[in-house]
């Protein structure tokens, strides 16, 4: 339930600032943020949006 919590905010920062992500991205952002994870990715474009986010890009 915090996953999807934590969603719905990202979510809305995201519209307001007129950045919005694709849905299953910001699904998997919510869950390593709700879960305290760091997200192993190559998709930088779209998860560096996320402040809250701690991700490491691996190319």
């Amino acid at each position: 339930m915090q996953s999807a919590k934590v969603a719905g905010e990202i979510r809305a920062l995201l519209a307001m600032a007129g950045n919005p992500i694709g849905a299953n991205d910001l699904l998997i952002a919510a869950i390593a943020i709700a879960h305290s994870l760091t997200l192993v990715t190559h998709n930088t474009r779209e998860f560096g949006r996320i402040e809250q986010l701690a991700y490491e890009d691996w190319e």
